[in-house]
């Protein structure tokens, strides 16, 4: 007992050191001689409240790990993912068609930048966090990725993951989004509650920005929590890209609340029939490949935003309608994006009422504050 105690003191005091360098001249040894001399009670309270303490883990994840699926070169892609439309074989089918989809909460400061794993994404969504800075979704089912930096949760994000049935992987959260997580009964996959090895910190990057985790380890982590099957939800409707002589070209900027670094721009490959992602007057590459984000849809979706507290965190009106733009083979299609309920499906409407068909490949979402409520877009700007 007594030596279980003294590891966690020194955990905490390793802790509180690591925090003392970080915030650059915060002195906290008093604190850490208060700590010591209450520790038992601590570490009393700290089993009792069953809480998996952070483990710091080498600072290169082990990327080796991901496990291949063998297919013949004669067996044809015919099973479309649920998600994306992508096509696949019935081999490479059968490894994820027992998973749950995950939904992952990756940041997006201008430091923590190139992040890692947004390029094997079925979908991603971009919303506003606090003080104009956006956060990612990313949506994962048919592929392994290393992740990170791994953020916080916030509420509105819970109305989109629930379309998937989706595990929620978050490094905490508001206490609204907390509190949700709980009514909801997502599928939690939080790392205050799981820890290590499924989540752990790299050393080139500052607390709390240097949060990782990998596909697999969530997958893990999911099935011994019962988590592992493929709800049954509605899919988007596909289509075949348009032929090259359909394609225009075009250029998509969005403002968001108007901070340049934050600022988006996808630039049209007619080449490749897809998007080429930058942020902040930079192209936005996925650390662990160097490759360029892309997107063969790109969709912008406007919703109702209010702050509602001190910290200026947001709420947004996720079901109901809105004005929709859907960018895809070059052109633009205006309508209207629909979600009867949280658990429902948001569906992409053109002018005329009829469902719009993507193409197949990966989905990026943006979600932006509409000309209602206190948070306001500053502009979207479009060129073909």
């Amino acid at each position: 007992m007594f030596r279980k105690m003294l590891n966690k003191l020194n955990y905490l005091k390793e802790r509180l050191d690591r925090f003392s360098r970080w915030k650059k001249g915060l002195v906290l040894s008093s604190l850490i001689v208060a700590l010591l001399s209450v520790g038992a009670v601590l570490a009393v309270g700290a089993k009792a409240l069953n809480k998996t303490e952070t483990v710091v883990s080498p600072a290169i994840p082990d990327s080796n790990s991901f496990k291949s699926v063998v297919v013949s070169p004669n067996e044809p892609k015919d099973t479309p993912n649920p998600i994306n439309g992508v096509l696949f074989t019935k081999t490479e089918a059968e490894s994820w068609k027992g998973k749950v989809p995950l939904a992952v909460m990756i940041e997006n400061l201008v430091s923590v930048r190139p992040q890692s794993g947004l390029s094997k994404a079925e979908v991603v969504y971009e919303a506003l966090a606090e003080g104009g800075i956006t956060r990612f979704m990313a949506i994962f089912l048919a592929n392994n990725a290393e992740l990170g930096p791994i953020r916080s949760a916030r509420a509105y994000y819970l109305d989109w993951l629930s379309e998937y049935g989706a595990g929620y992987a978050h490094w905490g959260g508001s206490p609204e989004a907390m509190d949700l997580i709980r009514a909801y009964q997502v599928k939690d996959l939080d790392q205050f509650s799981l820890g290590a090895p499924t989540y752990w910190r790299v050393r080139d990057r500052e607390a709390p920005h240097n949060g990782y985790t990998n596909t697999e380890k969530l997958w893990e982590a999911a099935g011994k929590k019962g988590y592992n099957s493929l709800a049954n939800f509605d899919s988007w409707k596909f289509k075949k890209d348009a032929t090259d002589s359909a394609r225009l070209a075009s250029t998509i900027k969005i403002k968001f609340t108007g901070s340049a670094p934050y600022e988006v721009v996808w630039k049209y490959d007619s080449e490749k029939n897809s998007y080429l992602r930058e942020n902040g007057g930079q192209a936005h590459l996925d650390k662990t490949n160097e490759e360029q984000l892309s997107a063969k849809n790109v969709i912008v979706q406007s919703v109702t935003a209010n702050t509602y507290d001190n910290y200026g965190r947001l709420r947004m009106d996720t079901i109901g309608e809105g004005e929709l733009k859907v960018f895809r083979d070059g052109s633009l299609i205006e309508g209207t994006w629909k979600k009867l309920s949280r658990e429902g499906r948001t569906k992409f409407y053109d002018k005329e009422g009829k469902e719009i068909e993507l193409n197949r490949g990966q989905i990026w979402i943006e979600i932006i504050p509409s000309s209602q409520g206190s948070v306001r877009n500053v502009g979207l700007e479009y060129s073909s």
